[in-house]
């Protein structure tokens, strides 16, 4: 598999306090890689740092084997789409024109949008089955409505590389399941590389090829989702945990007391 993303012994602090230790971790194409841990382990500190969102660390950030710093703000846009909690917008805009908005890393100065353009956007809105949404007021959408929205944005931004932080944290359990349902297949569809910042192991579990946990700004482990144990979770949250098998899935399912 070739390597996508690679970070090398990645330290960054707010106001001279530690929130991440030597971070080294690589992600290979196609890969979905989830980011657990305690509150305040540095999970979307992470992401905002792999986004460029962050700067001021120390260690490496390579994208396709670039540094990071070495993009331009363009160049990232182009190459990493990001999907957070909550997609706030303070005007009243028609969902078209927000996720027309993920096309503009590719137009030029005082240029507008180009046939291929409306192309992109309009596929993108068919993915993420938001066509008939597309003459509504965003603002006036249901929480679900609002996330598949900010998911048609990524994919008309056309990256490779797809970060998520928490972007189904605020949804009911249905709406959260059937956009991650949605996401995995759009991620495997379009072959992207995707960073996922998780509160629900077992939402992780089941998007993920991957599994890396945090705690007090350090990695304690990598570890595929087959993998994970009762002693590892207790380990990291600090409360007793009960792995069973999902009857739906087959794949671990966590209780916890």
């Amino acid at each position: 598999m070739n390597e996508i993303i690679s970070i090398e012994d990645l330290t960054f602090s707010y106001n001279k306090n530690p929130v991440l230790k030597n971070i080294s971790l690589q992600i290979n194409e196609g890969e979905s890689i989830g980011i657990l841990g305690p509150n305040g382990s540095g999970k979307t500190t992470l992401l905002k740092l792999i986004s460029g969102i962050l700067s001021g660390y120390s260690g490496k950030i390579k994208i396709f084997g670039k540094n990071i710093n070495k993009f331009s703000r363009k160049e990232l846009s182009q190459t990493i789409s990001y999907i957070p909690q909550n997609l706030n917008i303070n005007f009243d805009l028609l969902v078209e024109t927000i996720v027309s908005f993920g096309r503009n890393p590719y137009i030029g100065l005082f240029k507008g949008l180009k046939k291929n353009d409306y192309i992109r956007i309009h596929n993108a809105m068919k993915e993420a089955e938001i066509t008939h949404l597309k003459d509504r007021i965003f603002n006036t959408l249901s929480g679900g409505e609002k996330q598949r929205t900010s998911v048609a944005k990524s994919l008309a931004q056309d990256g490779k590389i797809l970060l998520l932080d928490e972007f189904v944290t605020h949804l009911d359990p249905g709406h959260a399941q059937k956009i991650l349902s949605l996401t995995k297949k759009l991620i495997e569809e379009r072959h992207m590389t995707s960073i996922g910042v998780f509160h629900d192991i077992n939402r992780a579990i089941n998007i993920c090829h991957k599994l890396v946990f945090l705690k007090e700004g350090k990695i304690q482990e990598k570890i595929k989702p087959e993998n994970i144990s009762e002693s590892l979770l207790k380990d990291i949250y600090e409360i007793q945990i009960k792995i069973i098998d999902n009857p739906y899935t087959g794949k671990p399912y966590v209780i916890t007391k």
